[in-house]
């Protein structure tokens, strides 16, 4: 997918929901969710690398995952639909926001716990 058509992509994903986690230097700012590199946010946008990464780690049903800086849960997703249970450990209090929407009302609710700080100090 050429640049510019992935770019306008993700810029409607993020205005429906913001449905990605990020990347930063000084904070960048994509549709109103400003990125923070200095908790190392990035932004996953290719749905084809996060299904050949959940493939690949060959979960069970009966897995628990922890997930370290789920962003707003392109990943978390995805992970919830195959294991047992997700924890998510997400330093920015903004984007706990955006994952707690993005699953709210849903069956994966449930299946996901979501730690609010720093992963190295919990």
């Amino acid at each position: 997918m050429p640049k510019e058509r992935s770019e306008k992509k993700f810029r409607t994903h993020l205005k429906a929901g913001g449905k990605s986690s990020s990347g930063g230097g000084a904070p960048a700012q994509k549709e109103g969710i400003r990125f923070n590199k200095d908790f190392g946010q990035h932004i996953l946008k290719n749905p084809l690398i996060i299904t050949s990464m959940i493939d690949k780690a060959a979960l069970q049903p009966t897995d628990t995952v922890i997930e370290i800086g789920p962003g707003t849960g392109n990943m978390t997703v995805k992970l919830l639909e195959k294991a047992k249970k997700v924890i998510a450990f997400e330093i920015d209090p903004r984007l706990v926001a955006e994952l707690q929407k993005r699953v709210q009302g849903t069956p994966l609710h449930s299946k996901l716990e979501i730690v609010v700080g720093d992963v190295l100090k919990n």
